[in-house]
């Protein structure tokens, strides 16, 4: 009966300090900071490597590898500062020259996208400053990035009222106040067949809606950038934006497992003493 109570207490001590580990934010989950988050929006660009670069720090980096077309990350809180993203072809060496590049100057509280758009003979890696401020009441942000090279300039309606006139290609257009809940945007190209999409819009949201182009069918999806001026969701770019590097388990896991490995010591010491 010892020997159980030994390792109860063991477990129990044990569990007790991962959950107050967990408690802590790691440092890349801090307040303040800024945020980023990748994009491929390029129609005729081959899927490509991404990295990002810290000034302050040369010899830290992040790469996304094999970012294909449609691609959009979560975005991911990074300290304030200036980086480097470029962009090279998928499996290329990471010291060759990259296809095309561009800075961030990360500022405190704000949100970037940095997305390759446009066709491959003229493409650009725009940096978006995303708006991620608290919309009126009852209303919800919306702006459409238009990366459907055959539709032209895009227009955008919500049944009869028009939310877009012109979104064109190769571009991020601008911020526009919708009312909130549920509807259906029509997409409306200079050529082609119109397309819609369902959406829900939350109040106090801000939205970003991707369109694409496949095999000359036009489709749409609507990310949730932003919910009571906080973005959606996010991670640490330093896990890798979206995930673990180099086969290393993230730390809140490594601390599970060793929660786990505690309760199995119990389990084991109760059996041994019934069958003792």
């Amino acid at each position: 009966m010892g020997s159980i109570r030994s390792a109860r207490r063991v477990s129990v001590a044990v569990v007790a300090a991962v959950v107050g580990l967990l408690a802590v934010p790691l440092p890349a989950q801090a307040v303040g900071g800024c945020y980023l988050r990748l994009a491929h929006l390029s129609p005729d660009t081959p899927a490509v490597d991404v990295t990002v670069t810290a000034f302050s720090r040369p010899d830290w980096s992040v790469t996304l590898k094999g970012v294909a077309y449609g691609a959009l990350s979560d975005y991911q809180r990074i300290e304030t500062g200036t980086y480097s993203v470029a962009m090279r072809p998928a499996g290329a060496d990471p010291a060759s020259k990259p296809v095309i590049s561009a800075t961030i100057d990360g500022a405190d509280g704000k949100a970037y996208t940095v997305a390759g758009l446009g066709k491959f003979a003229d493409l650009s890696l725009a940096v978006l400053n995303d708006d991620i401020g608290l919309p009126p009441a009852g209303q919800a942000r919306m702006r459409v990035v238009n990366a459907a090279p055959l539709a032209g300039d895009l227009a955008v309606r919500r049944g009869d009222e028009s939310v877009v006139e012109h979104a064109v290609f190769g571009r991020a257009g601008d911020y526009a106040l919708v009312p909130a809940g549920r509807t259906v945007l029509k997409l409306a190209p200079q050529q082609g067949a119109n397309a819609e999409l369902p959406v829900d819009l939350q109040a106090g949201s801000v939205y970003s809606v991707l369109v694409l182009e496949k095999d000359g069918v036009l489709s749409a999806t609507a990310r949730q950038d932003a919910k009571g001026a906080e973005v959606v969701p996010t991670g640490g770019i330093e896990a890798g934006l979206g995930g673990a590097q180099d086969g290393l388990a993230p730390p809140h896991l490594a601390l599970l497992a060793v929660a786990a490995a505690a309760g199995g010591a119990l389990v084991l010491a109760v059996r041994r003493r019934r069958t003792g």
